[in-house]
């Protein structure tokens, strides 16, 4: 019991000393406020858990060791957030080339044809992404323009074939277009 209120008191002795520079650190990382607060939670919660016990709490070996903890916390969140964003990503295409199945065009043939009406880059990118089904960064590699440069074309692309598709009067679901 005794040993539990000691491990309280130099977690409340810590937060009272490194709170601002783990939020920092963690902002740093993340540049969002909001997940740099998790980030710090985080921390303050996995020493708790392994019960983490310096002699002092304002020692260089207890400060370099919260650093740590923090750095990592949000290391692990930015991580977290980047697969999850490039799930998003990956899903939101899947589910546009299974509703496109919906198309009101007759074959291979019309698909084809609608896509040789985008210029060169827009095409390649298409192609690459949707038929080929590379992911964005092997999209990236192979046409030799960064990843966010693939999305932004993908994304004109799509408005491209929608405005044909909408002036030319073919039927398309709602759902291909996911806006």
């Amino acid at each position: 019991m005794q040993m539990a209120r000691k491990q309280v008191r130099f977690i409340e002795t810590c937060y009272k000393l490194y709170e601002q520079k783990m939020y920092y650190v963690a902002y740093s990382i993340l540049h969002d406020e909001g997940k740099a607060e998790d980030a710090v939670q985080d921390a303050f919660l996995k020493l708790m858990k392994h019960e983490v016990q310096f002699e002092r709490a304002d020692s260089d070996d207890c400060k370099r060791y919260i650093i740590t903890v923090i750095r990592n916390a949000a290391i692990t969140i930015y991580n977290k957030t980047k697969k999850e964003s490039e799930y998003m990503y990956l899903t939101d295409k899947d589910e546009r080339a299974e509703a496109a199945v919906d198309m009101d065009l007759d074959s291979d043939t019309d698909w084809k044809s609608l896509i040789e009406t985008l210029p060169e880059k827009y095409r390649e990118v298409v192609e690459c992404l949707v038929i080929k089904e590379y992911t964005t960064r092997e999209t990236a590699t192979k046409l030799n323009i960064t990843e966010a440069n693939v999305r932004k074309r993908y994304e004109r692309a799509k408005q491209m074939m929608k405005d044909y598709v909408t002036e030319k009067g073919i039927y398309v679901e709602q759902s291909v277009y996911c806006q």
